[in-house]
């Protein structure tokens, strides 16, 4: 048995040591089988039948995750129930069927291939993700056409396993998980903004992704560690590198239980300086996990998803629903709502966007919503509308310049009057924020600032953007830094000049979410952090560690330096000089 190393992205934090099980990936490949005209109405009543046992199955499964892992979690099947109910699905299905004459299987083949083309257009890892959704849909409805192939059942018993697989549908992560014998994952595809990803941090099984292809050397029965905190897979390992995983297991798990502690504890550093943790999030539903974790409210929700969940322009009641949800859910705790942040690379079916020659730079976000203004100030009713309460916050996307800042008001003014004419209640004060995430923004944020309530820093998208980097292009990637000298000094100012004109200021990428630099976020004046909510305990663990002023003088320090890698350095050993504790999760790793 041969030691096989291989390194992934590691998706949910832990390590998992223990014996391989292969399980195949699921696929709709189906050759085209045409039907006589006859035999059209039974085909159709054959898919009504397949799409009401899939609810049922899928109901069942939301039933099995609610218990091992609470509501919160279970509401992650809500997605594929919101496809499967709805009625344009069955309409296009219907419709190649009648059309096309031809079997329901391959209905779902046309229709998956149409969605295929869809997403693959999508550069947002996050969005791209969510094919997985529609896909695991169309699967178990194919599945579910032919009820007499019952599904080859895998005999575990009680076995506590690894699992290993090219891929793994978010509906069959939710079956397997719900079992309660799988200790670990490892998949050759998938990202951590994947269901799958998200489902294993909420039931803290390790897990590691993008391994390409480990299903090549995995055989059942092998043992196998999986390090979900360094996105390190290990089979068949010597006795000495056992040892040296078991300690760093028990270490880990020792970390994990003081984490779930420090959740509910004051954000506040040692000496006294109050912080606040945010989620970023997706679903109003997932709220309460995002609370249970130690937000203090959202201070990102993407509105995409309303877009995404539906094949047709979704109506101002519909956005209104889902604003209003979660204005309730986070009350009395604050609600920042971005705007539609799509267009360019994120083109999707309902807006029959051109494509473009460099769309990272073209129509999108804030450009996009401007210029399509019905669109627009249907999205803002339906946020004013749910602000009725008062803890609502409008956040615009991708600013580059004051024009912009004032033609959103413009329209936001024009929306106001025309709900009192309606007599609409709503937050006459609604606060307005914008998003920095593009250069030129942040070297004029001093006139910005005084436009707008709040800003928010999306460092994700304004690295990419100020390092001409894009990190998804592998030739390039190791040039995206968010330690490098000109992003802390592009950072230290926009956040200098937002506390000077007494506006509240906060970060929504995953700079957030990293311990090394939160830490040098709040020496730079950053006291909002908003992130994925599983990433909250790690980042209040980190910042509850140390003095305001010992990190204050790292940051002076570091801007002296001349590269990412002599700040880390520098900063590392001046804060673990005086808060050895800071970086625990560095030292488990």
């Amino acid at each position: 048995m041969d030691f096989i190393r291989l390194r992934g992205i590691g998706v949910s934090p832990g390590i998992a040591m223990g014996e391989i099980f292969v399980t195949e990936t699921a696929g709709l490949a189906v050759r085209r089988e045409n039907i006589p005209a006859s035999q059209v109405e039974k085909e159709i009543e054959r898919l009504k039948s397949s799409i009401e046992k899939t609810e049922r199955e899928l109901l069942e499964i939301k039933e099995k995750i609610k218990k091992i892992a609470g509501e919160e979690q279970a509401i992650l099947l809500d997605a594929h129930l919101l496809i499967l109910r709805d009625k344009s699905l069955f309409a296009t299905l219907e419709r190649v069927i009648r059309q096309e004459k031809v079997t329901a299987e391959w209905a779902l083949e046309e229709v998956n291939r149409k969605y295929r083309e869809t997403f693959e257009s999508i550069n947002d890892e996050y969005f791209r993700q969510r094919r997985a959704d529609i896909f695991d849909v169309l699967i178990r409805i194919q599945r579910n056409l032919k009820p007499e192939r019952s599904k080859r059942k895998e005999q575990l018993g009680d076995r506590k396993v690894i699992l290993v697989a090219h891929d793994l549908l978010p509906s069959e992560a939710a079956s397997r998980f719900g079992r309660g014998n799988i200790i670990g994952v490892a998949l050759d595809m998938g990202g951590p903004t994947s269901h799958t990803a998200i489902l294993a941090r909420s039931l803290d099984i390790p897990a590691v992704v993008g391994l390409h292809n480990i299903t090549a050397y995995a055989k059942n029965g092998d043992f196998i560690i999986v390090d979900g905190t360094d996105g390190e897979v290990l089979i068949n390992p010597p006795l000495a590198i056992k040892k040296e995983f078991q300690s760093k297991k028990e270490k880990y798990d020792k970390y994990r239980l003081e984490l779930r502690k420090i959740a509910r504890l004051p954000s506040v550093t040692l000496d006294g300086v109050v912080f606040t943790p945010l989620a970023n999030i997706e679903l109003p539903e997932e709220v309460p996990a995002a609370l249970s974790l130690g937000a203090e409210g959202v201070g990102l929700f993407r509105t995409e998803y309303i877009y995404l969940q539906s094949k047709t322009l979704p109506s101002e009641e519909e956005h209104f629903e889902i604003y209003s949800k979660l204005a309730r859910k986070c009350y009395p705790r604050p609600a920042y709502i971005r705007t539609l942040d799509i267009g360019g690379e994120k083109s999707y079916s309902q807006f029959n966007l051109e494509a473009e020659r460099n769309p990272a730079l073209g129509l999108r976000a804030i450009r996009f919503s401007l210029k399509n203004q019905d669109l627009f100030k249907l999205q803002l009713r339906a946020i004013l509308r749910a602000s009725s309460q008062g803890n609502v916050r409008l956040l615009f996307p991708m600013i580059t310049e004051l024009e912009e800042i004032l033609m959103i008001k413009e329209l936001l003014s024009e929306v106001k009057i025309e709900l009192r004419r309606r007599k609409v209640r709503f937050d006459e004060n609604i606060p307005i924020g914008v998003m920095i995430e593009v250069p030129a923004a942040a070297a004029m944020i001093e006139f910005l600032v005084r436009e707008v309530d709040f800003i928010s820093i999306g460092t994700n998208d304004l690295i990419q953007y100020f390092l001409a980097v894009d990190r998804s292009n592998e030739y390039v990637s190791y040039l995206y830094k968010p330690l490098h000298p000109s992003v802390i000094r592009l950072l230290k100012h926009v956040i200098e000049k937002s506390n000077e004109a007494g506006k509240e200021v906060a970060v929504c990428g995953e700079m957030a979410a990293e311990p090394l630099s939160a830490l040098i976020l709040l020496g730079l004046g950053l006291r909002i952090f908003s992130m994925n909510p599983i990433f909250i305990p790690r980042i209040k663990k980190t910042l509850r560690s140390v003095e305001l002023k010992t990190v204050e003088e790292a940051c002076k320090g570091i801007l002296n330096l001349r590269t990412s890698q002599d700040i880390e350095e520098y900063f590392i050993e001046k804060i673990l000089s005086r808060h050895p504790q800071a970086f625990l999760t560095t030292q488990i790793t």
